[in-house]
Order: structure tokens, then sequence, then C-alpha cells
């Protein structure tokens, strides 16, 4: 069994590393009552969008409830993005605006007659491959992670006798 004394610095090195990774957190997380408000603006402008395209006839009310839908994943992609601020959400946020257009035009294209149709369609999905592959890019490219680590120092050719840049690390 282990002494009370022996466990207490323990306990309160942990205390202390779990309270400054909660404070981080806090730092760049959204608060609960922005995370509501968000949720609640997007559900607001979803309810306007999907009214507003009660009042349309046709293809053109079709059109419309696709893009009502398409803004609403784009805008939660958009609140996620920002709760957690990694360059995996920032991705789903292109994901999420290359479906909404890709799901806009292809009923658009449901509008067309004849041969204008596959046309359109392959048009349509071929933007959405692009947009996609445009979005693995942009995820691939993204910067690393900033660090608190001072820069790299080069170092001096072996044999050399040039001195280096920072010789008192």
């Amino acid at each position: 069994m282990l002494s009370k004394r022996a466990t207490t610095p323990v306990l309160s090195a942990a205390a202390v590393a779990l309270a400054g990774l909660c404070i981080a957190a806090t730092a760049y997380a959204m608060s609960d009552e922005e995370i509501r408000a968000e949720t609640e603006r997007i559900a607001a402008q979803y309810s306007t969008a999907m009214a507003h395209c009660q009042t349309l006839q046709g293809h053109d009310r079709d059109i419309c409830i696709e893009d009502a839908k398409g803004s609403q994943r784009v805008a939660q992609a958009e609140r996620d993005a920002k709760l957690l601020g990694d360059a995996g959400h920032s991705y789903q946020v292109r994901v999420a605006r290359a479906e909404a257009d890709y799901r806009v035009a292809k009923e658009r294209c449901n509008e067309m007659r004849g041969d204008a149709v596959g046309v359109c369609k392959k048009d349509a999905e071929a933007a959405y491959r692009k947009a996609q592959q445009d979005a693995q890019v942009k995820r691939v490219e993204a910067p690393p992670a900033t660090s608190t680590d001072q820069p790299l120092t080069p170092l001096a050719p072996a044999g050399s006798a040039m001195p280096l840049a920072n010789p008192g690390r």
C-alpha cells in the first residue's frame, strides 16, 4: 500500500496538469452558450429558407429545398470546425459545400430534357469530384500545428571551422 506522503505530490501534479489542460481547452473552444446560439441560428435560418421554399412550385421548389438542406449542412460543419478548430473539420466544411453544390446541380439538371440531362449530370458529377479532390489537397496542404519550440539552427558541415549559430545551447 502506498503511503499518503508518496501519493500527495503525484495527485497534486496531476491536478495541476488537468487544470492547465482545462484552461487551455476553454481558451480555444466555444462556450456552451455560443454553441447553443449558433445551433439555434442555424435552425432558424433553415426554417426561414424552408418556409420560402414552400411558396415555390415545381422544380424551383425542389432546388430551393436542396439548397436549404445543403446550407444547413454547411453551417453545421462550419460550427463544428469553429468548435474544434482542426484541419479535419475544415476538410468536412469543404466536403459539405461540395455535396450541397452537387445536390443542387443535380436538381437543376432534372429541369432539362433529352441528352442535356445526361450531360448536365456528368458535368455536375465532374465538378463534385473536382471539389472533393481540392478539399483533399487542402487537407494535405494544411499547415502543421504551431510549435512553441525554438527554430532549428543550421549545423556546420563536418570538419569545418565555422562556429555554430547558438553555441550556448
